[in-house]
């Protein structure tokens, strides 16, 4: 098969954008759902598999099984995909891309007329820093502990309290940055996927620390139940 040349991913990317850009202005709510669902998708399978909680998942299976100890019952759909990340996809469908559809919306209403001075530069990206990251933070730590198999509302609490202050300092520190470069660098037109991008990364990160910290507390507490015995 003949390599792509340069040009033709180029153009590629270019089609693939222009598609993107045109379904954002055309149904802006459905293209930032499914965009977050996508996103969510992959931020949870890197995460699984990053961590090492996707490999402990199958040695306790395997373990399980040589033990002849009955292994958890799997529906159809979790022998395509792993549960968890499917309930991921679901979050940010349902929950997290309209919820950042709206709060975006009334930000966007409440500086419209506004004229773009430095001053309502600031303002906004303080509001967004101060007011739209928190929430988002919060619901995101909140839906993480809710699909790990957290049920309590009291333990899901104490999650977000214990992570959200570390996860906003990081917030303060990079986003500003990144909302500046894009005000002064970048067309409107391309902020969306820009920003989508970040937080895809740092979303990746914070998951991915997350999982591993879980996993260690786990590990944990089973060396503990092992010296009892």
């Amino acid at each position: 098969m003949a390599a792509i040349s340069k040009p033709a991913r180029q153009n590629l990317a270019v089609v693939l954008l222009t598609a993107y850009l045109s379904s954002l202005a055309r149904q802006p709510l459905v293209t930032k759902a499914c965009t977050t669902a996508t996103l969510n998708f992959l931020q949870e399978e890197i995460a699984q598999r990053a961590s090492g909680l996707r490999s402990a998942e199958i040695s306790n299976e395997r373990r399980a099984a040589f033990e002849g100890r009955p292994a958890p019952k799997k529906s159809l759909i979790e022998h395509v995909v792993n549960k968890r990340v499917l309930q991921f996809s679901l979050y940010g469908l349902l929950v997290s891309g309209p919820l950042n559809h709206y709060l975006y919306e009334v930000l966007n209403k409440v500086f419209a007329n506004r004229p773009k001075t430095k001053l309502n530069t600031l303002l906004t990206i303080l509001a967004q820093n101060l007011i739209i990251s928190p929430i988002l933070n919060s619901v995101f730590l909140a839906a993480n502990a809710v699909i790990a198999g957290e049920r309590s509302i009291d333990n899901i609490v104490k999650v977000v309290r214990a992570r959200l202050l570390g996860m906003m300092k990081v917030s303060w520190v990079v986003f500003p940055c990144v909302q500046l470069f894009a005000a002064r660098a970048l067309p409107p037109l391309v902020w969306v996927p820009f920003f989508n991008s970040i937080a895809f990364i740092f979303g990746t990160y914070f998951n991915t620390q997350g999982k591993i910290r879980a996993l260690q507390a786990t590990r944990a507490e089973d060396d503990k139940d092992t010296k009892r015995e």
